[in-house]
């Protein structure tokens, strides 16, 4: 017959066993299955979404209308080309909206002028998308204070 004491010690290895087992697998499945990690919303004056060349998302839900410029709609000639060089530019990417005169065209969308302000520059992306070529004028009063400047832009 085992003492006492034997079957005390053969008793406390079986439990510890048991718990490196389990302290083991515990750590395996946390590798494997980690503790979702839950980010924080975009700030609102994030581009979330480019539409077309000319109308994007905010991370706050507005639809913005660039003003002073026009590009090609879906299915046009340029529609890809300017919305992908938009996107390219300002998707993901927190930017400033400025107003003119008239808040909102006919669709309920915020009409505005977009900047993008990178390390030691702030990019006048109405402005460099007529620049560039992917976007025409189209001044619609009374918002048109810096349509002037858009339209002696571009570059030949």
């Amino acid at each position: 017959m085992k003492s006492p004491f034997k079957l005390a010690i053969i008793s406390t290895l079986i439990l510890f066993i048991i718990f490196l087992l389990v302290l083991s697998s515990a750590i395996l499945i946390s590798r494997y299955n980690p503790v979702p990690v839950f980010r924080q919303s975009p700030p609102d004056n994030t581009v979330l979404r480019v539409i077309d060349g000319d109308t994007i998302e905010m991370a706050s839900g507005e639809i913005i209308r660039l003003i002073c410029i026009d590009t090609p709609e879906q299915g046009e000639e340029g529609y890809e080309e300017s919305t992908n060089f938009l996107s390219n530019l300002i998707l993901n990417r927190e930017v400033t909206l400025e107003s003119d005169i008239q808040d909102k065209d006919s669709y309920g969308r915020l009409l505005r002028y977009v900047y993008l302000d990178i390390p030691e520059q702030r990019l006048f992306i109405n402005k460099i998308l007529y620049q560039q070529g992917y976007a025409e004028m189209m001044i619609i009063p009374p918002s048109d204070s810096k349509c002037g400047e858009i339209s002696s832009s571009r570059i030949p």
